[in-house]
């Protein structure tokens, strides 16, 4: 069996925040094949942007370390690179959407420029008639005028199209997309997730889906990772995931779902907040909102262990002598 494209082993991420070491992402291990979609879900302020954003090494230098862990590239360790092969990876083999598309392109940059500058830099050049052709790739109307136009010029959009065109520009094995129809109308999210869908199939590449929807990756991926805290507490084929929770958080994000075929009224809530990573609760961390909750569950930090052709992290499934740590 070949390895996997992205390999990211038992990786921990911390801030400093007024004083406080702020624990964003806890011993998380995850696997993406070439062509294949992986969704990460969960609350805001769960981690899931940060992990993202250290496969890149974009996190901010004098705040932020990796304590421990691991990320493999095609096999190569992306945290014992130096500046330069770490450059020629970033934006070529490894592309990025953000959720802003307008903080993410230059301001001062017209979006043709920013396209051939991203290809010049990955050894293609400059070529006017293949960013015209990306802009037709992702169905922006009149690419003569997107080319010669600037952000603020065109509407958001068709800022994130450009941004999507910026993405593939160097055909990436693997695209990060951050939330990337935060900003968008409900028709245009489709109309942006369906590109993406079309690309994976036509670049053959893999998607890294962050997002805290868990509607949108109900169709859109083929395994799903659900973030909490910082951590891991479930990963498996989407459908088996969507289909069957174990995990007492997952299953209470999908009841917070609306819908249509359900008569009006007040949806389902997870009760409490999420935890401050900087004082996170002993044991589970879900346990002071878990529905569920047991005695072993604020003594004892679950495991991911596998269950059931999945891997879950509660007391439910595996015994604290086995799980705890």
């Amino acid at each position: 069996m070949a390895d996997p494209l992205l390999k990211i082993e038992n990786l921990s991420v911390d801030y400093r925040r007024h004083g406080k070491r702020v624990h964003a992402v806890r011993d998380v291990s995850l696997e993406l094949n070439e062509g294949e979609t992986l969704g990460v879900v969960g609350e805001s302020g769960c981690g899931k942007s940060t992990l993202a954003m250290a496969v890149l090494r974009l996190l901010p230098d004098r705040d932020s370390r990796i304590p421990g862990g691991k990320i493999f590239f095609r096999s190569q360790d992306l945290l014992a690179l130096d500046a330069e092969p770490l450059r020629r990876i970033r934006g070529g083999q490894i592309a990025v959407i953000f959720q802003d598309p307008f903080s993410a392109l230059n301001p001062v940059l017209t979006v043709g420029d920013q396209l051939e500058e991203s290809m010049e830099v990955h050894g293609g050049g400059r070529d006017r008639a293949k960013t015209l052709s990306l802009l037709e790739r992702v169905r922006l109307p009149d690419p003569e005028r997107i080319y010669r136009a600037y952000p603020h010029q065109i509407s958001g959009g068709q800022r994130q199209r450009a941004c999507l065109a910026l993405a593939i520009a160097n055909r990436p094995a693997l695209l990060i997309a951050d939330e990337p129809t935060t900003a968008l109308d409900v028709t245009l999210q489709k109309e942006i997730l369906d590109l993406l869908d079309g690309l994976r199939r036509d670049l053959k590449m893999a998607i890294l889906f962050i997002t805290h929807n868990m509607g949108l990756v109900s169709q859109r991926t083929d395994r799903l990772a659900v973030m909490y805290a910082g951590e891991i507490v479930e990963r498996g084929k989407t459908a088996d995931v969507m289909s069957a929770p174990l995990h007492p958080y997952t299953a209470a994000l999908l009841r917070s779902l609306p819908r249509l075929h359900k008569s009006a009224g007040k949806l389902p809530i997870i009760p409490g907040q999420p935890p401050d990573l900087s004082a996170v609760p002993g044991g589970c961390p879900f346990h002071p909102r878990c529905p569920r909750v047991f005695d072993p569950c604020a003594e004892h930090i679950p495991a991911l262990l596998p269950h059931e052709g999945r891997s879950v992290s509660c007391h439910l499934y595996h015994s604290p002598v086995a799980a705890g740590r």
